[in-house]
């Protein structure tokens, strides 16, 4: 597979490149940035490390089968021929960006780095889109609807918040965190929708009772810019966001060969991404995130879970939160 990443020279991408080089090496990727010095010396400081990833213990990857890594610009995509993109590009985040209100202050400084890149992406052929930048469900939807690909394409990434919740449930019912399987619905900010109905630790499901939701939710909310308020915006959350975006092109892969590993993963239950609903749990012209199976094209199967009554009012919440701003900025199904 050949992983084109779109705002290639930033924090998030020379990260998620480095952790495809451990653990998925047989990946191509392209760092695409303007600035295509920075993207260069990543990439080529990130291919010496396969040197040490191939020739460690235990490694199976020889040389010849070692993907490569190399810079580009956005002016060449369309030349890439990409398998699978990532879209991470951002307008700077000021220094003070350590709120929980920094994402939705995102939506215009990021808009039209969104309708370049589109114009940009209109020469490929339709190919799975993840974007990174927020906010994310949004952009996610306007991507959709200025390329006018086929909706399983389009991609939002949300696993970070499915690894904090099982930190959160985790420590509260003293189980390891990698143990505890808690789908993350709703929206990519404020509105998250944990299942903890469907949440289970060890094997067995979560006793609810024991829990307090707004507790965790709280933690969930929080622990991003706590982080950034020690490490600094720049930094971002840069080590789970790019495991997430690793596990995502891994289960894409392994979705598209059905001889190969299970795409859902050691713990075999789907996860929750955003992508745009055409009726799903009552939605339509808007993404949230739901828990989707992937494959090589993208989107799979989006599953429909009975939830309890209280997850069903937050996710109309969410749905009622993006439908805001996407009226605001006029998206399609929004024209006044």
């Amino acid at each position: 597979m050949h992983v084109a990443i779109i705002g290639g020279a930033s924090t998030i991408a020379t990260t998620v490149a480095h952790t495809l080089a451990g653990v998925a090496p047989t990946v191509d990727v392209s760092l695409v940035d303007l600035n295509e010095g920075a993207a260069w010396a990543h990439a080529k400081d990130v291919t010496h490390a396969t040197y040490h990833f191939s020739n460690a213990p235990g490694s199976t990857v020889s040389g010849d089968d070692v993907g490569t890594i190399r810079a580009a610009t956005p002016d060449e995509l369309a030349d890439l021929d990409p398998d699978f993109i990532v879209f991470n590009a951002a307008a700077p985040q000021p220094e003070d960006a350590t709120d929980r209100g920094a994402r939705e202050a995102e939506l215009d400084r990021n808009l039209p780095i969104v309708e370049s890149v589109a114009e940009d992406l209109q020469p490929l052929d339709p190919t799975p889109l993840l974007v990174v930048t927020n906010p994310i469900d949004r952009l996610v939807y306007q991507f959709y609807s200025l390329l006018e690909w086929p909706r399983r394409c389009f991609l939002g990434y949300s696993l970070s918040e499915t690894a904090r919740m099982a930190d959160a449930i985790g420590s509260e019912l003293g189980v390891p965190q990698n143990d505890v399987y808690c789908p993350m619905m709703g929206e990519h900010g404020e509105n998250l929708v944990p299942i903890l109905s469907r949440a289970r630790a060890d094997d067995a499901s979560v006793p609810t009772d024991d829990l307090d939701r707004e507790e965790l939710l709280e933690y969930v909310r929080d622990i991003p810019f706590e982080i950034a308020k020690e490490r600094g915006v720049a930094e971002t959350s840069r080590w789970v966001t790019s495991a997430g975006i690793t596990r995502v092109i891994r289960s894409a892969i392994a979705g598209g060969t059905p001889d190969g590993d299970d795409p859902r993963g050691r713990l075999g239950e789907p996860f929750c991404l955003s992508t745009p609903l055409a009726g799903e749990y009552g939605f339509e012209n808007l993404s949230l995130s739901v828990p989707i199976d992937l494959d090589d094209g993208g989107v799979r199967e989006i599953h429909e879970w009975d939830l309890a009554p209280a997850e069903a009012d937050e996710l109309t919440v969410a749905a009622d939160a993006i439908r805001a701003d996407l009226e605001r900025i006029g998206a399609k199904g929004y024209d006044a």
